[in-house]
């Protein structure tokens, strides 16, 4: 596989072959600097495979070391090329030194979560006051409030830090302010209109911010400023008096956080997640390792396990239950406790998922076919939810989907999108048109509160906004295989370039000509099968969540039809005995040019 054929590589130059599935997708080949590929395979000695994903990735031969061995040092950076984050490093620094006592206010999902128990950990490791609140999701909604900070004032914070929050919450900030508490917003999401004032903003994606750092999560960004505060304490001298922690210890938060909020793995965030499944596989947060084991997680942790496992699980308080719950989980130190939380979160994480399906079943039945952007609404569906199920929306049709959940006074919304869609852009643009009474986001989610009565408008607002979105439902493939080559070698060469996340997924492959044998229902709506060709090779397969959809009905159906699958190799472990599987994405019925 490492010699390249130069006739082959022109003639795939020529045409791009597109597979049609049975979702309407178009499949083709992703289109790669072939010369690269070459490069790659020469100058490191790695298999053709490799190097193809790889450059489908945008790695090269300078950037090629790094990126296959990530490190914190090679990648991080001086934090004060963050706006704002000297000068907010300065006043924490003098809260700690002075023993006056620090407020924390985070968002309630994993990123929120994660950010909040970082620095109330720190802080707590060096012995300095701190408090923390997470506004409940339903009660309260988004971001920092009233009453949000009123009951730290109580608690006697004068500094109050907005985590996975704050940069869009001018009114309740100024509200703040001018009681004489001193705030620093530690954000990441995008500025939108005005920024609060007479406050400190360290947020890599405020309009003015040049840090080129955009890309990482609230639990990113508040690491940086930890960086920050532990050096000039450092400075000060504080550590002669009380232990100093090791700020790598805190990295299996980051790489929690950082998986959760599926932002891009540049080569910060990689590095994060890469050593930070290190330090998690051997974690010494008594509450992360009491989740780990009441999930009966076995083998080696991963990425697919934050993202899938634990992240859901500390999720589920801020959806459906007490919002900081998740929080409370990481900071514990008591065995006993850690082990009731863990349980609790497992009950909620099962209760939402069962209020989850019931709320997306019926948003399906509103769904307006020709909409360009999905739009649904319905009275009293969970606001915890909701951004769920416009995940599915977006996974199932492959469109921006909106989901409002109905109230009388104030309506809550959550989007999820499509590559090369902004929904958090749209969604600033209609809170600037006055039709939102709050909202923004990122480019590929955003949350909104609305007036019942501007629904309608909001949904014209969308239409008109739709025109430029070209909905030609392209995904793209790594490579065509055969399944004479889906064996634990493949397996290894594509673990070989993990973490996988945003921006390096998981590599999916084209394979050809398979008949599908002994379809059964397993879980809720997942099938299992084998697949098979002519030659006489078999593996085992799964498709998740694909029994009620069209998936589901060409796989349960196929009788002998040949089909062309879109899929990936995995290892299924399963009472400790690993088994090598594909996990089919999706049918190709037809080859179109």
């Amino acid at each position: 596989m490492k010699n390249l054929n130069k006739n082959q590589v022109i003639q795939s130059k020529k045409q791009t072959l597109y597979y049609k599935s049975v979702k309407g997708t178009y499949w083709s080949e992703k289109d790669i600097d072939l010369d690269n590929v070459e490069s790659l395979v020469n100058q490191f000695d790695i298999e053709y495979l490799n190097a193809k994903v790889l450059t489908g990735r945008g790695i090269n031969i300078r950037n090629f070391n790094n990126f296959l061995n990530s490190k914190i040092k090679n990648n991080l950076p001086n934090p004060s090329i963050l706006l704002d984050l000297d000068m907010s490093t300065d006043l924490i620094v003098d809260f700690i030194f002075n023993k006056r006592k620090i407020g924390i206010l985070g968002d309630y999902d994993v990123d929120g979560a994660t950010s909040t128990a970082l620095l109330c950990s720190y802080l707590k490791k060096i012995n300095a006051p701190y408090e923390y609140y997470i506004p409940d999701r339903v009660k309260e909604g988004y971001g920092p409030n009233k009453g949000a900070f009123q009951k730290l004032m109580e608690k006697g914070c004068k500094l109050v830090l907005t985590v996975d929050c704050g940069t869009t919450a001018n009114i309740s900030i100024e509200e703040a302010t001018n009681n004489g508490i001193k705030i620093v917003v530690v954000d990441h999401h995008q500025q939108g209109g005005k920024l609060p004032e007479n406050c400190f903003i360290i947020n890599p994606n405020r309009n003015k911010d040049k840090s080129n750092l955009n890309h990482l999560a609230a639990v990113g960004v508040s690491f940086l400023l930890l960086v920050s505060i532990h050096r000039k304490l450092k400075e000060k001298k504080i550590f002669k008096k009380t232990q100093e922690p090791n700020l790598l210890d805190f990295l299996d938060l980051v790489a929690l956080g950082t998986i959760c909020d599926v932002v891009k793995l540049d080569t910060l965030n990689r590095a994060f997640v890469k050593q930070g499944l290190k330090i998690i596989n051997q974690t010494k947060n008594l509450g992360l390792r009491s989740l780990i084991e009441s999930s009966g997680i076995k083998n080696e942790i991963d990425e697919y396990h934050l993202g899938y496992v634990l992240g859901p699980k500390i999720n589920a308080g801020g959806r459906i239950g007490d919002s900081s719950k998740g929080v409370e989980l990481l900071l514990s130190d008591n065995p006993v406790h850690t082990l009731l939380i863990s349980n609790e979160l497992t009950q909620l994480n099962i209760e939402r998922q069962k209020i989850e399906k019931n709320v997306e079943n019926l948003a399906i039945t509103k769904i307006n076919k020709d909409d360009n952007i999905i739009c649904v609404n319905g009275k009293d569906w969970h606001p915890g939810v909701i951004g769920i199920v416009a995940g599915r929306l977006t996974e199932r049709f492959l469109k921006p989907s909106i989901v409002i959940s109905e109230s009388p006074e104030i309506c809550k919304g959550s989007a999820r999108s499509i590559s090369g869609y902004n929904i958090g852009e749209i969604i600033n643009k209609a809170f600037e048109d006055g039709i939102l009474e709050n909202g923004g986001g990122h480019k590929m989610a955003g949350g909104l509160s609305i007036k019942k009565e501007k629904i309608s408008l909001f949904k014209s607002f969308l239409k008109s906004k739709s025109s430029v979105l070209k909905l030609q439902n392209k995904k793209y493939f790594d490579h065509e295989i055969t399944l004479s080559l889906v064996n634990k070698s493949l397996f290894n060469l594509v673990n070989n370039i993990s973490p996988f996340g945003s921006g390096n997924p998981k590599p999916k492959f084209l394979i050809k000509k398979c008949f599908v044998k002994f379809p059964k229902l397993v879980g809720n709506n997942h099938l299992s099968f084998y697949l098979s060709d002519i030659y006489g090779n078999s593996i085992k397969a799964i498709s998740f969540k694909a029994f009620d959809n069209p998936i589901g009905n060409i796989l349960m159906e196929s009788r002998g039809k040949i089909l062309n699958l879109i899929g990936q190799v995995t290892m299924n472990n399963w009472n400790n005995i690993e088994t090598l599987q594909l996990q089919i994405e999706d049918v190709c019925e037809e080859l179109v040019n």
